[in-house]
């Protein structure tokens, strides 16, 4: 069975077997989703989450073990807990993830890894042998069933993203390797996420990520006390490949081989994630990234702009919503994140912020830039381009063309980009992370960030309690 084998990986794997590099990212990683979902604790979709966790377990039980809100300073119990931190994690779509296996991960593993690791005053160690599991199995997962999963409608970081916090749940819950198939296979039945969520302009994205998280932690538990699940779940005759990766006439249980599959297993590609610095979908980064080239040439002259091509690969061109209703549209629009990174420059949550409370998503508005916006997104097509599309997913290609008008340069200008800026081949370094969260969260004394990088040290209760400033 192939989660057996997944499972005594995870039962066995230590803390020593993990690279510099490996830790090092991970501790990047925990700064960039601790400085997102501090900021993302205060968005809308999480607050009404908070209020509905509230009101639906507030003194109906007596617990014992307890760990924190991100961004609430208090504490609840460690299910709530995961799944609320989960939702603020990804938010704003900003946290970290995975080019080739389609998934953001980290918005899903740290929040079950605080939850437990705090609750259980567990060690730093621990706490990262936990993290790198769950990367490494996120990882290998994602890689396994996109780009076809994700074709079919399924929103990855929902589906695999159950199997992940279940994987870092087990292992720092300590189960064997039997409570662990049990686990994941419970994790598998309650696998969800339909990117309809996404498209849609709804708070269901985030709703995913903190139902991936309970639902991890939620089976680790069931699998401790004797709850068991389906060890084939993920590759039986009515397992999860077989329903939501492939068709029926393409997969059989007994024709696919994971043999060259599991030699990965262990090979821990944590450095591979990509992190983030605009808070728009993954697939429109790069045609910010090169819409932000052109802007160093046309300066502040938008307004003599023509016309604008943006010629990028399928997936993304899908993005092509010319008339978003609400935030969650908004960051879904390609139309929209190009004319804003023409007019504003490198956006940050606040421009968002201040853009929406200007009308930018209303009919009329007194706003010069938004004006301004407004007339570059009429002024703009979407287009897939063939060859482009080719590169995909491998690589995540946007050329946009520009064309000027005749009382400023009469030209035509345009730039292509292959990757986004934040994947390991054009990484962020660590003081651009740095200069992300303090953008996001300037009230936030950020010496309190200094423990994260000897965690190892602590116990995990004490580096919370230091993030959390007591």
């Amino acid at each position: 069975m192939f989660l057996k084998n997944i499972s005594k990986f995870i039962s066995n794997y230590r803390y020593e077997q993990a690279t510099v590099e490996s830790i090092t990212t991970v501790k990047a990683a925990f700064l960039d989703f601790f400085g997102v979902t501090y900021r993302g604790s205060e968005e809308n979709a999480s607050k009404i989450a908070f209020n509905t966790v509230e009101e639906i377990f507030s003194g109906n039980f007596i617990l014992n073990l307890k760990a924190s809100v991100i961004g609430r300073n208090l504490k609840t119990d460690i299910l709530s807990a995961g799944f609320l931190n989960g939702v603020s994690a990804h938010v704003l779509e900003l946290d970290d993830g995975h080019r080739g296996a389609q998934i953001h991960l980290g918005s899903v593993i740290f929040p079950t890894a605080l939850a437990i690791a705090e609750s259980y005053d567990l060690s730093g160690k621990e706490f990262l042998e936990g993290v790198i599991v769950g990367y490494e199995v996120g990882i290998l997962l994602g890689k396994i069933v996109n780009p076809m999963h994700r074709n079919k409608g399924f929103h990855t970081t929902g589906t695999i993203g159950a199997f992940v916090a279940g994987t870092v749940a087990s292992k720092l819950l300590k189960l064997d390797e039997e409570q662990i198939l049990n686990a994941l296979g419970l994790c598998g039945t309650q696998a969800a996420g339909l990117l309809e969520s996404d498209h849609g302009g709804s708070m269901g994205k985030s709703l995913h990520v903190g139902k991936a998280v309970y639902n991890g932690i939620l089976s680790a538990i069931l699998a401790r006390n004797g709850f068991t699940g389906s060890g084939t779940i993920f590759e039986g005759n009515e397992g999860f490949l077989k329903t939501m990766v492939y068709d029926n006439t393409d997969y059989t249980a007994e024709d696919f081989s994971f043999e060259e599959v599991l030699k990965d297993i262990g090979k821990v590609r944590v450095r591979d994630i990509y992190f983030k610095k605009y808070p728009f979908c993954r697939h429109i980064h790069s045609s910010i990234d090169t819409a932000l080239k052109l802007k160093a040439s046309i300066g502040d002259e938008y307004d003599h702009i023509e016309n604008i091509a943006v010629k990028t690969y399928s997936v993304a061109a899908e993005h092509n919503n010319f008339n978003p209703k609400n935030m969650d549209e908004l960051k879904q629009s390609l139309p929209y994140a190009v004319a804003i990174s023409l007019v504003v420059g490198e956006v940050t949550v606040d421009d968002i912020d201040q853009l929406m409370e200007y009308g930018l998503l209303e009919n009329y508005s007194t706003v010069d830039k938004v004006n301004s916006i407004k007339n570059l997104v009429n002024r703009m097509i979407i287009l897939s381009d063939d060859k482009l599309n080719e590169l995909y997913p491998e690589k995540r290609p946007s050329n946009v063309i520009i064309k000027l008008d005749k009382n400023f340069r009469n030209g035509v200008f345009q730039n292509l980009t292959l990757l986004p800026k934040g994947d390991f081949e054009n990484p962020y370094q660590l003081s651009e992370l740095i200069d992300k969260f303090k953008s996001n969260n300037p009230l936030y004394d950020v010496k309190n960030l200094t423990v994260i990088d000897s965690l190892e040290e602590y116990s995990m209760r004490y580096v919370v309690s230091k993030l959390n400033g007591r």
